[in-house]
């Protein structure tokens, strides 16, 4: 904001000079350092500081619409509603021809119960940025939570149509249909029989039998640098970043596994073209890996991998309960049940997965998982990837 000079009030007096003074500015490199630190105290969770921060900026430019966006969103997060529309709609009106700024707005609005209003600033956003997902998925959900199915397959079809492949807009309209009692096209698109495909594999040369392998991999998971509890949607467990960095000689020979897998699962596709597995096979693609330990009552939440193509699971260590029939199906895999964050109502077609030593799961990444919660004292190891395209 520019602040104009203003002359001292004594300059009239004829004995004493006359003085301009010029008001404190911040400067642009001031401004911009005050804006990343505040996006970091909000990206590390420290949302007062982050406040104080974007407050600072506003300070001295009142319609900086960055600072405001994202004050609003802390304000949001801390039901103060009202607050977060007023200072999103002075973000809008200082830059409107960003669409996170309308998406923020919508949230907003949505939070509120102005749900007309959300959707119209989901809209802008979309026109602004039609490859912008986000403001599709809100936009399909409230149209999920109205009751209203059908507009939100529509939606979600755009998203797809926008953006190629988009496997979390996929999922959506997946479970969708089902909402809109199209039962037989959810079916085609989540067809467990066809595309969850097990895989059985041996201990790679250099080890003696399964179990050596499998106490090689559990030992390097365990004492993996990067484990840590409360990671995405592992519950009473502890979840590893990426394994296939720089990975030691084990890793390198379950990659190589996974390598096989893979191929095999993409040997086993259907010709089914149109099926958005086989048509979006990746003529090249790379893994991504990660290491979970889950201790009692652990569990995966429901989810599904955007970035993946492909995804699997095998196991290192098991606890007892998982080949117990009384208590099938305790530890297993779950496919079939949506994330609760979005307003599905039709009641989830579940499908369940024994793990077991020397198998490996393999599923589409847009296919909706996660695993029962167990109750033992023993841990249960896995490692689980992603096939995800390369272009």
């Amino acid at each position: 904001m520019r602040v104009s000079n203003v002359k001292d009030s004594m300059a009239r007096t004829p004995s004493i000079k006359a003085k301009r003074i010029k008001a404190a500015s911040p400067s642009t490199e001031t401004l911009a350092t005050l804006m990343r630190h505040a996006v970091a105290h909000h990206h590390a969770g420290r949302f007062n500081a982050a406040a104080k921060a974007y407050r600072a900026v506003l300070a001295t430019v009142p319609d900086h619409a960055d600072a405001l966006s994202s004050l609003a969103m802390i304000e949001s997060r801390a039901g103060r509603h009202q607050r977060a529309i007023h200072l999103l709609q002075r973000a809008v009106a200082a830059d409107g021809s960003n669409p996170g700024h309308f998406m923020n707005l919508g949230g907003a609005l949505a939070a509120a119960s102005r749900v007309d209003e959300a959707a119209k600033a989901y809209q802008r956003a979309i026109k602004l940025q039609p490859t912008y997902p986000d403001p599709y998925y809100n936009l399909g959900d409230l149209h999920l939570r109205a009751g209203d199915p059908e507009a939100a397959i529509e939606i979600f079809a755009a998203c797809e149509a926008a953006r190629g492949r988009d496997y979390l807009a996929l999922a959506y309209r997946a479970h969708a249909l089902r909402d809109a009692g199209r039962k037989e096209e959810a079916r085609w698109l989540l067809d467990y029989e066809r595309y969850l495909m097990g895989h059985d594999f041996e201990a790679p040369e250099g080890y003696p039998d399964l179990v050596a392998f499998n106490a090689a991999l559990a030992e390097h998971v365990s004492t993996h640098p990067t484990l840590r509890g409360g990671i995405l949607s592992t519950e009473n467990g502890e979840h590893t970043g990426e394994l296939l960095e720089r990975p030691p000689a084990v890793l390198r020979a379950l990659e190589a596994c996974i390598h096989q897998g893979v191929r095999a699962y993409m040997d086993a596709l259907p010709n089914d073209p149109e099926h958005p597995v086989v048509k979006f096979r990746p003529d090249r693609y790379q893994l991504s890996s990660w290491g979970v330990v889950m201790n009692d009552r652990g569990h995966e939440r429901a989810h599904v991998h955007p970035n993946g193509w492909l995804s699997g699971v095998l196991y290192l260590e098991l606890p007892n309960v998982i080949d117990d029939p009384d208590r099938h199906p305790e530890g297993w895999l779950e496919f079939g049940r949506p994330t609760a964050a979005l307003g599905f109502e039709t009641a989830p077609d579940l499908r369940h997965a024994r793990p077991d030593y020397g198998r490996m799961w393999l599923f589409p990444s847009y296919f909706y998982h996660g695993t029962v919660p167990f109750r033992s004292e023993q841990r249960r190891i896995c490692i689980a990837f992603d096939v995800e395209p390369v272009s």
